[in-house]
């Protein structure tokens, strides 16, 4: 399974949304991400893959940039579902390639 489509899953378990409804550019706070739902689609990830994701926005690429003003759901450096599969693989094969 690709890690996108196991991203929409557990993301599609964590809010209850049909993971029909859940595509690479669903934003997060569009169908009610909160912080603490974050945190837990965090947790699950982090489980998941055997990494570790930033909480801190500091520590993420988009914060040092200063790319843009937190969002409702956490801003966790992603909005969208497709942000939060690219942000797992990268970790994954960050992993893989230590």
């Amino acid at each position: 399974m690709a890690i996108v489509d196991e991203v929409r899953q557990i993301i599609s378990q964590t809010l209850k949304v049909p993971i029909e409804r859940l595509t690479p550019d669903t934003r997060l706070d569009d169908i009610g991400a909160e912080s603490l739902d974050v945190i837990e689609i965090v947790f699950e990830l982090e489980e998941k893959f055997g990494i570790s994701i930033p909480f801190n926005p500091d520590e993420s690429p988009s914060a040092r940039r200063g790319a843009r003003e937190p969002n409702e759901a956490g801003d966790l450096a992603f909005q969208t579902i497709g942000e939060v599969a690219s942000a797992v693989k990268n970790l994954v094969d960050a992993k893989r390639a230590s």
